[in-house]
């Protein structure tokens, strides 16, 4: 199996500096999807660069099975992106579930169902 890097599903740039309360601000960064720490990345555009590569690879391997490997928060930001009620709760629940496996299903660039797995 051929394996190719994409940068685009990178986990995101949380900025320069320590955070002491990470939790804190992950949960400020899903209540407000646009907030981000100087030099860091918000949500949003996680989210963005995360759908517009998913995109490419739809684009290119369309009717084929992919697997993309990917961080908890790029994850959820695709999660969130065609399932809106995934949420900080549920981004607070799988921290402790690595590694946690979703499988979607589209129909050209529509997503027409989404799976998780718990391996344990």
């Amino acid at each position: 199996m051929e394996i190719r890097l994409d940068s685009d599903f990178r986990e995101r740039k949380v900025g320069e500096r320590w955070i002491e309360d990470f939790d804190s601000f992950c949960r400020r960064q899903w209540d407000d999807f646009d907030f981000k720490l100087l030099d860091g990345e918000s949500l949003r555009e996680v989210q963005q660069r995360n759908i517009r590569a998913l995109n490419r690879l739809l684009k290119t391997y369309g009717g084929k099975n992919i697997v993309i490997g990917t961080h908890g928060t790029a994850l959820s930001t695709i999660l969130h992106y065609f399932d809106s009620s995934f949420g900080y709760p549920e981004f607070n629940q799988i921290k402790n579930r690595m590694p946690w496996i979703v499988s979607f299903s589209f129909d050209g660039d529509r997503c027409t169902q989404i799976k998780t797995h718990r391996l344990f």
